[in-house]
């Protein structure tokens, strides 16, 4: 009895999860990217490459 109460819960969970995850993409039918940082280009950046390694001597 119990292990048939365990498998009705775990049926019933991943039909809910299942269930939600279907409402989720069937809802959002928004396909356009959004931008989660804001891009800028910088004009003081300097062309000097520099490196965090150090010469061994």
């Amino acid at each position: 009895m119990k292990k048939n109460a365990q498998f009705i819960a775990v049926i019933f969970f991943v039909t809910l999860a299942f269930l939600i995850m279907l409402n989720d993409v069937t809802k959002n039918r928004d396909t356009e990217p959004q931008n989660s940082v804001e891009l800028y280009k910088a004009d003081d950046q300097s062309e000097i490459a520099t490196s965090d390694l150090h010469d061994q001597e």
